[in-house]
């Protein structure tokens, strides 16, 4: 793989060569084509291993997938490509299972979940990079609601950003996670509940200013309809902040990228 410094650029294929235009690298990428072809790595033993693999990628896609779903509450805060990173977590994840055999390994984030604390779905702008302060979670005993405060919390200088900042606020996003399993009968990856709808609620907090007053901050978010996760499953809590220059009228002046945003906790 190479990236292009020179004046020569194109788009799509030429010959062996592709290319593309990378937008978080912001920059040309050049590769070449090849490798072995889908029905030798389909049938040749030399293969096997990748055949293991790539029967675990389903799994992992089918879990990453669901953090994803289940965050689109914060979108507006997510930066660069974060699937990536979580299929890495669920390989992470996946690999503590010494129980199974290669390729039908399971995604128990239920047993396993500390890989996913503390990850950011920012990559430009680092969760821990941006906020220095000390949330606190709790949740209910049927884990159905989750609150997150600060308390006495001082907003000057617990943030640090490119551009001025003059209001915050905060959000609280929770959302459910089953474990992923694989399905012998099926021969398929599959939620261990089926079907599953990516279950996720988001609250945000009103704009507040940048300032050396302590403040009470406290931000709850309940499932809706009653719902109550049930075993074999975790519950996500993710922060996120989101800044703005000022607020005219009314009118808050979001900055550029707009903020941050990662996970706090696994319950």
């Amino acid at each position: 793989m190479a990236q292009s410094k020179g004046p020569i650029r194109f788009k799509g294929s030429l010959g062996d060569i592709r290319s593309y235009y990378d937008s978080d690298l912001k920059k040309w990428i050049y590769s070449t084509k090849g490798g072995a072809n889908k029905e030798l790595i389909k049938n040749s033993p030399a293969f096997a291993r990748t055949r293991e693999l790539n029967e675990e990628w389903k799994g992992n896609s089918i879990w990453a997938k669901i953090i994803r779903k289940g965050t689109d509450g914060l979108s507006q805060l997510k930066q660069g490509r974060n699937n990536c990173y979580l299929l890495m977590i669920a390989e992470k994840i996946q690999v503590m299972n010494h129980e199974d055999e290669r390729g039908n390994r399971r995604i128990e984030s239920s047993k396993f979940n500390y890989p996913l604390i503390g990850f950011s779905f920012s990559k430009k702008h680092p969760f821990n990079n941006v906020f220095f302060g000390e949330p606190e979670l709790s949740i209910t005993d049927d884990r159905s609601e989750v609150t997150l405060a600060l308390n006495n919390f001082i907003s000057k200088n617990k943030f640090s950003w490119p551009e001025h900042i003059g209001n915050y606020r905060i959000y609280l996003n929770i959302s459910v996670v089953p474990d992923v399993i694989w399905n012998e009968n099926r021969g398929i990856y599959e939620t261990v509940y089926t079907p599953f709808n990516p279950m996720g609620t988001t609250k945000v907090s009103e704009w507040m200013s940048i300032n050396t007053e302590p403040v009470d901050i406290s931000v709850i978010a309940k499932f809706p309809f009653d719902f109550k996760p049930k075993e074999k499953s975790i519950v996500i809590a993710t922060m996120g902040i989101e800044f703005a220059s000022a607020i005219e009228y009314g009118c808050p002046y979001v900055v550029k990228d707009r903020g941050t945003t990662a996970i706090l906790g696994c319950f």
